[in-house]
């Protein structure tokens, strides 16, 4: 018997966390146990489908509401309801948690930020379970004592995500893609100092990428950089001139695209028409949702062997590599102890894994097949979802 679960995190489908609760909706919906949402879903970031699927949860969540209005400043206890709480990576609730208590309390979180002092470690335990995306968040829980810790692993919808004809879009270019919001952790200064080589080598190359940030503030990481001391700067519009940025450590212009933010329909039809996908990445709490679609799109993938990336690298059962891991990690200066697991990739080894990709076409895609294979059998949306609520059982 599935449980009565209840959300404090708004669906949507232009994030991760809002990914989460649709597809954890969907799979309680099309079972007759609907979830209860705590926070107003954004319908109109919903796919046609899936908006007709959710629109019920509308009325539940404007009820919950009035209640809560009509005891404000009062901490509400839901009878017969498990509440699942999105955490930050300090492990810190949102406004929804102070309001609603459940049955039983289960954190839901994936981080980054290792530092568990004493303050994080209260909040932490304030919850009945956790739940994370990867085996790295999983193994520095149990570090820190905790036992009572599930793992899902998060996925791709086979319905938007999968391969596409190529569109020509970018003539006879080599192209290479890289996406994920622009900060320190992600690694873009990586990206741009490797390409940069490659397309010395190779000048057909492009660099494609989608590096929107919609907290440019965050950005700013990027500064910690050894290869790009200065971060983008940002316009009058409040958008990050990623651009710009990206030209003045010598990208030339005419290899280097940056499309923004990219809508759940343009992903797949974008993806068609790369070559590449490269995720040098410093530090992953999930296993990279961004590097998933690329994989599940059949992409030949380069993947930094590190934290979350470590449970989609593989190899494969039948030992055969399904990416292109980048093994010479370092790790980097931590005195806060904050970034347990983060590794530097090697600039030198990434421009050889795009080298590889460029000279063997056959092996390319003899590895994006096996990534295909995976993602679609073993990582999708689906799969998630059963796990996801089987594992916040109490």
């Amino acid at each position: 018997m599935l449980p009565n679960l209840a959300l404090t995190w708004q669906l949507s489908e232009i994030h991760g966390w809002g990914l989460v609760g649709v597809h954890t909706a969907l799979h309680l919906a099309a079972r007759g146990c609907p979830p209860l949402l705590l926070e107003a879903p954004a319908m109109d970031t919903l796919r046609p489908a899936n908006r007709a699927a959710l629109h019920g949860l509308e009325e539940s969540h404007r009820h919950v509401m009035e209640l809560a209005a009509s005891h404000a400043g009062k901490l509400l206890h839901l009878e017969g309801w498990d509440v699942l709480h999105g955490l930050g990576t300090d492990f810190g609730a949102g406004p929804a948690s102070e309001r609603f208590r459940g049955r039983a309390n289960i954190g839901v979180v994936a981080y980054e930020d290792t530092r568990f002092d004493s303050a994080v470690l209260e909040r932490a335990r304030r919850y009945d379970k956790l739940v994370v995306h990867s085996t790295y968040n999983h193994r520095l829980l149990a570090e820190q004592g905790f036992a009572n810790v599930g793992l899902a692993f998060q996925g791709i919808d086979p319905e938007e995500i999968g391969p596409r004809p190529p569109s020509g879009r970018f003539g006879d270019r080599f192209v290479v893609f890289s996406g994920g919001k622009l900060e320190f952790r992600k690694a873009q200064d990586v990206v741009l100092t490797a390409f940069r080589l490659f397309q010395k080598r190779h000048p057909e190359a492009l660099l494609v990428t989608a590096w929107h940030n919609p907290w440019p503030a965050s950005a700013q990481t990027i500064a910690e950089s050894p290869l790009t001391r200065l971060p983008p700067e940002i316009g009058s519009d409040g958008l990050l001139r990623i651009t710009d940025w990206a030209l003045r450590y010598g990208v030339p212009a005419d290899a280097f695209v940056d499309l923004g933010f990219l809508g759940r329909d343009r992903i797949a039809p974008l993806l068609a028409d790369c070559h590449a996908a490269v995720f040098p990445n410093r530090c992953e709490g999930g296993t990279n949702l961004v590097a998933m679609e690329a994989m599940g799109c059949g992409v030949p993938v380069v993947l930094s062997a590190n934290t979350g990336h470590l449970d989609l690298i593989g190899p494969g059962p039948d030992g055969a590599p399904r990416c292109w891991p980048l093994t010479r990690q370092t790790p980097l200066f931590n005195p806060g102890r904050n970034r347990a697991g983060w590794r530097e990739s090697s600039v030198e080894e990434l421009v050889e894994a795009l080298e590889a990709i460029h000279r063997d076409r056959a092996e390319a895609k003899a590895r994006a097949d096996r990534a295909l294979a995976f993602i679609h059998g073993e990582r999708t949306w689906s799969a998630f979802a059963e796990s996801f609520v089987a594992v916040c059982a109490v």
